[in-house]
């Protein structure tokens, strides 16, 4: 029946065009297929009797061999495409591959040329120290430290010179200022402008123009003041602004010759040389000031001196 010839063929054109979509050249199935659609369709024009179906069957046979030639070439084509397809992936992987081993080959290379030769390790050893060597170097070594002072020695030790610094610390608790700016405050009370000593700060507290210095810890004291004028002045020395002795005269053993200058004495030029001083020992309580107020000329200087006995 011609349908069914029809049906056939699409069939047949549809299936060959479905295996080689997109892997073999579609120009040259589609013209096999356009060919064997040509035949039959001259074949099934009409209806034909049986000698016309054998009188072309002959061209009919032709295109199905024709089809199937063409099919072999596709087959082909296809195999070949596969078989380059493959070549190109194992191509890819082998390229890969050398690129690895390139790397791996140059990273080993670097680090062979950080290692020693055999050379340097040869003389490396050569400078090496034996056994003998050592030997007897950590037998000096033990000599040595035999003549060390044990653990217990140096603890000892530094208790000892702890207990040593503290004594020496309270007896050299000292402090000596200076009044050189000619004037007094109200009252005469002389103010220290100028601290030249001063080991024990803590305790010793001094501010600079203030006419007091004040002991926080309480205990004997030395006190030492001198005051350099052209007469003898009075110098009153006071605990807490309250007066505890007086100096205006000098010692009868010494002979002082107050006012004395000399005209060109570097520094001091046309400064008292001699003056009025005195050192004495007062008993002060916690946080005591000591100040001292002045009774002479004013172009007079003075130091005051304390240390903690």
């Amino acid at each position: 029946d011609k349908r069914e010839l029809e049906g056939v063929r699409e069939e047949f054109g549809a299936a060959v065009i479905k295996a080689t979509a997109g892997k073999a050249d579609k120009r040259e199935v589609e013209a096999a297929v356009q060919e064997v659609t040509a035949v039959l369709q001259r074949g099934l024009a009409g209806k034909a009797d049986w000698k016309e179906v054998e009188g072309r069957m002959e061209p009919s046979e032709q295109a199905q061999r024709r089809v199937e030639e063409v099919l072999a070439m596709v087959r082909a084509e296809l195999d070949r495409k596969l078989d380059v397809q493959r070549g190109g992936e194992m191509e890819e992987g082998m390229l890969a591959r050398v690129e690895e081993c390139m790397t791996q080959m140059s990273v080993s290379r670097r680090d062979l040329r950080l290692k020693a030769d055999i050379k340097d390790v040869n003389v490396l050893l050569d400078s090496k120290a034996d056994v003998d060597e050592v030997n007897r170097a950590l037998l000096d070594i033990n000599a040595q430290l035999n003549l060390k002072a044990s653990a217990t020695e140096v603890a000892t030790s530094l208790q000892e010179q702890a207990a040593l610094c503290k004594a020496l610390a309270s007896e050299f608790c000292l402090g000596r200022w200076i009044w050189k700016s000619l004037k007094t405050k109200t009252g005469g009370v002389v103010p220290w402008n100028i601290q030249t000593a001063n080991s024990d700060p803590g305790n010793l507290v001094w501010e600079k123009d203030k006419g007091y210095i004040a002991c926080l810890t309480p205990g004997l004291y030395e006190v030492q003041f001198g005051f350099f004028s052209r007469r003898r002045p009075v110098v009153k020395l006071h605990v807490n602004t309250e007066p505890v002795l007086t100096v205006a005269n000098c010692s009868t053993a010494v002979t002082y010759h107050a006012g004395g200058r000399l005209l060109s004495s570097g520094r001091y030029t046309n400064s008292n040389i001699t003056g009025l001083t005195h050192v004495d020992f007062i008993a002060l309580p916690a946080k005591a000031r000591v100040s001292i107020t002045y009774q002479g000329d004013e172009d007079a200087e003075a130091f005051l001196g304390l240390r903690k006995l």
